[in-house]
């Protein structure tokens, strides 16, 4: 990272970032060229390795990609705010973001496809456990990437939490 100071590690302090975004963008290879999409997302700490949870449709050309290339890279930015300034030079950005790195796996078992849309409902605000029709989970994908690499960055000394 060419600016050493704003990186950001410790399991708390990328969870952290990762609670206050509102969603994520997953990037993947299509047929060779870059891809991305937006997100709803949740996630875990396991044993250290932060794993992300990601509901889709079952077909499309998203998962048609990632079964035929599971590497992906998801990216997540927490808080973010531009200050302009005079002269435009002295504009700036206070951010933070999260970057992670892995494979992707189709979650099949429906207890994890449960446990997985209540994790990405915990981080959209809900709590507790909720009934999903068998039907329903049939039909919804769930994507697991477990990170294989994780990095965070911060420029948030304007910032007011």
């Amino acid at each position: 990272m060419r600016r050493a100071e704003r990186e950001v590690a410790g399991v708390a302090a990328l969870a952290g970032i990762l609670d206050r975004a509102a969603y994520a963008t997953l990037s993947f290879l299509d047929c060779g060229a870059p891809a991305a999409v937006p997100v709803s997302f949740g996630y875990r700490v396991e044993g250290g390795i932060f794993v992300f949870y990601i509901h889709s449709a079952g077909e499309g050309h998203k998962m048609e990609c990632l079964r035929n290339d599971p590497r992906a890279v998801l990216s997540a930015v927490g808080d973010n705010r531009i200050v302009l300034a005079e002269p435009a030079c002295r504009s700036t950005c206070f951010y933070e973001s999260v970057i992670a790195s892995g494979e992707v796996e189709f979650v099949t078992a429906p207890e994890e496809k449960r446990a997985a849309l209540d994790c990405i409902m915990h981080h959209c605000g809900g709590a507790g456990t909720y009934d999903y029709p068998e039907a329903m989970l049939e039909r919804t994908a769930i994507l697991r990437l477990s990170a294989r690499s994780i990095s965070g960055k911060s420029n948030a000394a304007g910032m007011k939490r």
